[in-house]
């Protein structure tokens, strides 16, 4: 799930409010520094709507938040969102989820687009079921941030790394001193039937991003909306614009890893790209796995590994796992 590929045009005449400390700041279109990975999300009155998803497990879509890339993960102090969600059944993992994507070096291009500064290494993930341990409920809104949720580290599909609090991946110099390529709100690629998703605002450092506000404003007019804020404070203002359509293709060569395992020897993986015209296989070196996304439409690309392990007892254990990458314009 942890890799992703984002094209970026030219700034929408649009301009999303600087946030003030601690304020709520109406958002009125994905613009930067938002945007949506793909069509299947989209900004609503109510919030930004994912899905429906058929089959969570093979789609999805995310919502992307750019304002601190390129500084350290120690200058995000907390995190959160809240959402309300549906599925078919009762599914732990179909809830949403959230995640900061990590550059371990900005001077080293280790996907190899160009840009040594944009590159996914590690990501931190906050998601509200805590590694299967809960079952959010449904058409209910949930409030999920790391003051009163745990987070992983490096563990996407949960289950080989600790649950912990964010204040002890801040506690490990190595990981605070990680530099932000992007922050992101996602549903699908998990698991669930028949999923969809509202996201109504996400916080960074105690500024709450409100999607649940109206559009923009038709071209040629101006409106001036209010979002109460805490008690004594003056709500918070924004001005709707004109968002710019663009289209865009992808142009990039994205290189993804095989997990690790603790305790176990990592033997070999094989890996397969699903495109719109169906898989493809992909070429392996050791755990590296190449994925060329060079002028490529916009769309979801979802890469399956099934990777192989030899443990102490000698059996060989078969890991899948899925990555998540996207071209994509907002």
């Amino acid at each position: 799930m942890k890799t992703f590929v984002f094209v970026l045009a030219a700034a929408c005449a649009l301009s999303v409010p600087v946030a003030a400390q601690a304020a709520i700041v109406p958002v009125q279109s994905l613009a930067p520094p938002f945007e949506a990975s793909n069509s299947t999300v989209i900004k609503t009155p109510d919030g930004v709507h994912f899905g429906t998803y058929v089959d969570a497990g093979a789609v999805g879509g995310s919502l992307v938040y750019h304002g601190l890339d390129g500084q350290p993960l120690s200058v995000l102090t907390s995190f959160g969102y809240t959402f309300t969600y549906r599925e078919r059944g009762n599914t732990t993992g179909a809830a949403p989820y959230m995640r900061v994507f990590l550059d371990e070096d900005p001077a080293v291009d280790s996907d190899g687009d160009g840009n040594p500064a944009n590159d996914v290494d590690h990501d931190v993930i906050l998601e509200p079921s805590e590694g299967g341990v809960n079952v959010p409920p449904q058409a209910t809104d949930v409030t999920t941030t790391t003051a009163n949720t745990t987070v992983r580290f490096d563990d996407d599909a949960g289950g080989t790394n600790p649950q912990e609090p964010y204040s002890a991946i801040l506690a490990v110099p190595a990981r605070a001193g990680m530099t932000i390529t992007a922050i992101l709100v996602t549903q699908g690629f998990s698991t669930g039937q028949d999923v969809s998703a509202l996201v109504r605002n996400i916080t960074v450092n105690g500024d709450t991003f409100a999607f649940n506000v109206p559009p923009a404003a038709a071209p040629g007019t101006t409106t001036i909306i209010q979002v109460p804020g805490p008690a004594g404070a003056q709500p918070a203002t924004a001005v709707a614009g004109v968002q710019a359509r663009r289209t865009c293709r992808g142009a990039t060569v994205r290189r993804i890893h095989a997990p690790q395992r603790k305790g176990e020897r990592f033997l070999r993986v094989n890996a397969a790209l699903q495109t719109p015209n169906g898989l493809r296989s992909l070429k392996a070196n050791g755990r590296t796995v190449t994925v060329d996304l060079r002028n490529r439409p916009e769309a979801n690309y979802n890469v399956r590994l099934i990777s192989r392990y030899r443990t102490k007892s000698g059996k060989i254990r078969r890991v899948v796992t899925r990555r998540n990458l996207s071209v994509a314009c907002s």
